[in-house]
């Protein structure tokens, strides 16, 4: 048997392919497919370019796909993608079965290897997702990486956004905040950054999500007003889980599992010291995510052809496999 998993982001597009024993076959990594950014033309084809690149590497045909999950961004949340979607993919790899997510869910199933539960993402933007140990599912988040999508990369980038202008505007002491982000764009003028997000940012919506790094190294010097942003967004991220539980079925006294994923998690301490904080406060069990949102989807393909130890087989074979990084197309 042969799985196909897909985790499309908006910063990036991940392809695994491997046998049931967890042996690879191919592995790529592709831009992000954001349908909402590229449009039909550009969503079509960049999975064509993906799909063929994959195939080729692994020198296989789509009919020896056993099954395929493709978890993929604003899948469900833009009118048209559930049916467009699969038409588009269908004609890419004909005669395969294929299964169709939010990315959401991959996330989820990666983080706690498809047990009862819930993930965290946060990355460019942030959703949380859930599962109960009777099917029963729940989404929170992931409304907007420009109005919404609390606690995200995005979200941390426009609260800096605002203490920087009201920094350089004199309401605000100067700290490292301003001082980070000048170095980081060369502002000689403090207006230029106005420009910078009317022209560059609006153009290149990942642009917004990597001055997330700009607070972390503020954040590092002790600035407290960047601190004070990751550990609001530490709120935000517990928020979405306490609503998630609210709204599943778990039973009295019953432990309710946390993991996550995304960029924002790579700041380190900056923001798990927080997080760690906010997850006690509330009664959950915080565990690292056991598999990639990638493995998710890889997983989420071989239901009902494997069983959970199996797939978690499968899964650890693979993990263990990929050690280095693979192309960027």
């Amino acid at each position: 048997m042969v799985f196909l998993g897909c985790d499309g982001g908006s910063t990036k597009t991940e392809w695994l392919l491997v046998d049931h024993t967890g042996q690879v076959l191919a592995h790529r990594i592709f831009p992000g497919c954001n349908f909402a950014f590229w449009g039909e033309d550009g969503f079509r084809d960049l999975m064509v370019r993906s799909v063929q690149t994959l195939l080729a590497d692994s020198g296989i045909t789509s009919q020896q796909i056993t099954s395929a999950m493709l978890s993929l961004t604003v899948y469900g949340e833009v009118p048209g993608t559930e049916e467009f979607f699969p038409q588009v993919m269908q004609s890419i790899l004909p005669d395969c079965p294929l299964q169709f997510s939010n990315d959401s869910v991959a996330g989820w199933c990666g983080s706690l290897a498809g047990r009862p539960g819930i993930n965290i993402v946060a990355g460019t933007g942030s959703v949380a997702y859930g599962q109960d140990s009777a099917g029963n599912a729940s989404r929170v988040g992931g409304w907007s990486l420009f109005f919404a999508d609390e606690g995200s990369c995005s979200w941390v980038a426009r609260q800096m956004i605002t203490e920087f202008v009201k920094q350089a505007d004199g309401r605000h002491p100067r700290s490292a905040i301003y001082e980070e982000l000048r170095q980081e764009l060369s502002i000689t003028h403090d207006l230029y950054f106005s420009g910078y997000l009317q022209t560059n940012v609006r153009q290149d919506s990942s642009l917004l999500a990597k001055l997330q790094l700009v607070v972390l190294r503020a954040a590092q010097r002790g600035d407290p007003a960047a601190i004070g942003i990751y550990h609001r967004a530490a709120e935000e991220l517990t928020e979405m889980a306490t609503a998630i539980r609210q709204q599943l079925t778990f039973s009295a006294g019953e432990t309710v599992p946390v993991s996550y994923s995304g960029g924002l998690f790579r700041a380190g301490e900056v923001i798990m010291t927080p997080f760690r904080a906010c997850m006690d406060r509330e009664s959950f069990v915080l565990n690292e995510p056991r598999y990639s949102p990638v493995l998710g989807a890889l997983i989420l393909a071989a239901r009902g052809f494997l069983s959970l130890e199996e797939s978690d087989a499968m899964a650890d074979r693979t993990a263990a496999q990929l050690t280095t990084a693979p192309s960027v197309q």
